[in-house]
């Protein structure tokens, strides 16, 4: 069964980017605007069952004004990961779409193992976190079209930089050494974002997941279910605005990152997947400058690998911080 291109031209794919000509200036700014803005972060600790983490609700300013990002970090009672100086190896998470953060228990698997974890909400999705950017328009139902016609009110725009600064909340601790970034789906596409516009937090690993927010135009042509339906939504309300989309769209795209990433970087692809398909995550692997690897699935649809994904990480990360063997 194939519902994108056969693996062997999969693996040659590597379409033309389509980034504007600003898009590093656009960035550059963005992110100089986020550096100027204090985190005001706060920790809670909350009591957690399990008694070899203390487990912290985090909330701190999210890009722009009037949202503040919750969060929960993880910090192990104990562990063997830290280096002479105490330093501690951490890990962030990006949820899907539509998703939250969920329960700290989602996470026990990496913070058991001695890393620090944070679990980020993304803005206005079904977690602690509201938005309260004020959109100069309406959308479609979701957050796809959020703001769509300028990528300085672009939703992803505001949700990249959040993602960000949960990274630079983490480069204020003083027992965190390297930092490690990962997220399926929608959480995919924000590792790819943060390990480029990040470049200078020396992360250690991007770890994306079945990525969504890739090479929109294929992603659009060829996927069946998912979110990508309220871009065409919108579409049919208004299509004279598809290419002015498409041009905001270029500014959020996995694919245009890709050269940008500094660290290495582990991506997975189901080649069952009809909500992400395959073509989108080759798009970005094929364009990747550094160091990387990619875990093909070829049963499996959008949940990927799994479990056996999560070893897969486990495995990646272990080496790219000197602790195999």
């Amino acid at each position: 069964m194939i519902v994108d291109k056969p693996l062997a031209e999969l693996k040659q794919y590597r379409p033309s980017l389509t980034q504007q000509a600003d898009f590093d200036s656009f960035w550059e700014q963005t992110v100089a605007e986020s550096n100027r803005q204090p985190l005001n972060a706060t920790l809670e600790e909350i009591s957690y069952p399990a008694r070899q983490v203390r487990v912290y609700r985090l909330q701190f300013d999210g890009f722009g004004s009037g949202t503040r990002v919750n969060a929960w970090y993880m910090v192990p009672t104990e562990s063997s990961l830290a280096d002479n100086a105490g330093k501690r190896p951490a890990i962030v998470h990006y949820h899907g779409y539509s998703g939250s953060k969920g329960r700290p228990t989602s996470y026990l698997h990496w913070a058991l193992q001695g890393y620090n974890v944070l679990a980020v909400d993304t803005r206005g999705q079904d977690g602690d976190t509201p938005d309260n950017h004020l959109y100069p328009q309406g959308s479609a139902v979701g957050f796809m079209t959020r703001g769509i016609n300028d990528p300085l009110h672009y939703f992803y725009r505001f949700a990249y930089m959040d993602c960000l600064r949960a990274v630079n909340f983490l480069r204020t601790q003083p027992e965190i050494g390297p930092v490690a970034v990962t997220g399926g789906s929608q959480g995919g596409g924000l590792t790819l974002a943060v390990a480029a516009l990040g470049a200078d937090q020396q992360l250690v690993a991007a770890m994306a997941d079945v990525p969504y927010l890739c090479h929109f135009q294929r992603a659009v042509e060829v996927f069946s279910t998912g979110p990508y339906q309220e871009l065409v939504n919108h579409w049919k309300t208004y299509p004279g605005a598809v290419e002015n989309n498409f041009r905001t769209l270029s500014y959020f795209d996995g694919m245009n990152f890709a050269s940008r990433i500094r660290c290495p970087v582990l991506l997975s692809v189901g080649l069952l997947d009809t909500t992400c398909p395959p073509s989108t995550g080759f798009a970005v692997y094929n364009h990747l400058e550094v160091e990387k690897d990619i875990k093909i699935y070829p049963f499996n649809g959008h949940e990927g690998g799994s479990t056996w994904h999560e070893e897969e990480k486990y495995s990646f990360l272990s080496k790219h911080l000197g602790l195999e063997g």
